[in-house]
């Protein structure tokens, strides 16, 4: 990376370079005990404070300037520690495996997906939280370490029996958004683009392409085979592939079908 102008204190603070300061001091503001920056290319007191603090904490300065020059010690630096080895997204969820309390009780309960009226339907939610944006090389990528976080929206119809098999077939479904978010996960962590509307952009495409498109495929291919649980055999089949998946940290499908 590199800076046209000096950016912070008594700097020239051109939008593009304070972005990249900016962008650049997000992924280690954990260790440096400040709060994540806005990448919004106004220099004011918070970014001139993670600044200062970025110099006394990696740089070791006794007097730190609170700016960063083109050709300074701040900015190789930066360049050369675009975020700490372990900073990656992951995948969460809670709880991991249903039970009774999970679910909501409902007069009628039906799968949108075919207009079927069910005894359950499990679907999954999800939240990614906003750690900002930071600098990888030249280009832009989205803040780490960050996790997505999966739990479940899971309906039972009143007087309806939770079966033992009606449970695995609903786990089934909450598993599909875990594993679909582990795979997410691994491409927002290599996710780069020029221009920070750009990576917003790829950002929500692969959000849909993940969460919506692909899960949904799968979930409707399960429920077919399976007759929403009454065939047992397909009902056995998807759920040793389902085991196979959970298994393997870095499997990309499940049945054939990509996650």
């Amino acid at each position: 990376m590199s800076i046209t102008a000096s950016v912070g204190l008594g700097g020239k603070n051109t939008v593009a370079d304070t972005r990249l300061i900016q962008a650049s001091i997000n992924p280690h503001v954990k260790a440096l005990g400040v709060d994540l920056l806005e990448v919004d290319g106004k220099c004011g007191p918070l970014t001139r404070g993670a600044i200062k603090r970025y110099q006394q904490v990696f740089l070791k300065m006794t007097s730190p300037d609170s700016r960063v020059d083109p050709s300074g010690k701040t900015v190789q630096h930066m360049a050369n520690n675009p975020a700490p080895a372990d900073a990656v997204f992951t995948a969460s969820r809670s709880p991991s495996k249903l039970k009774i309390g999970d679910f909501t009780l409902a007069p009628v309960v039906m799968d949108p997906a075919d207009g079927t009226v069910q005894d359950a339907y499990t679907a999954f939610a999800f939240d990614i939280p906003d750690h900002g944006v930071r600098m990888a090389g030249t280009d832009f990528a989205l803040g780490v370490p960050n996790e997505i976080d999966i739990w479940p929206a899971a309906q039972l119809k009143i007087g309806a029996t939770l079966t033992p098999a009606l449970l695995a077939h609903e786990q089934f479904h909450y598993d599909v958004g875990f594993v679909i978010a582990r795979q997410l996960a691994r491409e927002l962590t290599a996710l780069r683009a020029a221009s920070i509307p750009a990576l917003v952009q790829a950002y929500v495409a692969l959000a849909n392409l993940h969460f919506q498109r692909r899960a949904g495929l799968i979930q409707a291919r399960y429920d077919k085979d399976t007759q929403h649980s009454a065939n047992a055999k397909y009902q056995r089949i998807w759920l040793d592939r389902m085991t196979a998946c959970l298994g393997n940290e870095k499997a990309n499908q499940i049945g054939g079908f990509w996650l």
